[in-house]
């Protein structure tokens, strides 16, 4: 192999190398927002129950009905409600962070594959294992 394939060789690793590299870090990064975003939303979701059993609470005061059956039962509603976004939230959060993991490792071995073909390449590529097979 002469000396400038050597170099284009080397370069192309390191190139490689550094891309798989930084794909890594982002889809970490976006894996840390998907992560902040899902906190916010059940944030959100929880402030809007508090704000809605407020509401509920001083609406059943104002009609003199504070404390009965029908204004607990609305209560629990809520209170169900927002669990069951909180969980599907969460689940979502879940999903995301699985597929960005997934997503990395094949651009994992997309690199990993790169290296090959460059390092077959260098060594004489489909050419040279041609004239293995002719001499065989």
């Amino acid at each position: 192999m002469d000396p400038v394939s050597t170099v284009l060789a080397v370069v192309s690793i390191g190139a490689t190398v550094s891309s798989a590299s930084q794909a890594k870090k982002a889809n970490k990064l976006q894996q840390r927002q998907q992560e902040v975003q899902s906190a916010a939303s059940r944030r959100a979701a929880i402030r809007e129950m508090q704000i809605k059993r407020a509401q509920t609470m001083a609406g059943a005061q104002a009609a003199g009905a504070s404390y009965g059956s029908g204004i607990a039962g609305g209560l629990s509603s809520l209170s169900s409600q927002v669990g069951s976004n909180l969980g599907y939230s969460t689940e979502m959060s879940g999903l995301s962070k699985q597929i960005s993991i997934a997503s990395q490792k094949a651009e994992t071995m997309g690199a990993v594959a790169g290296l090959g073909m460059t390092a077959f390449n260098g060594v004489g590529g489909w050419d040279s294992l041609a004239n293995t097979f002719k001499k065989g």
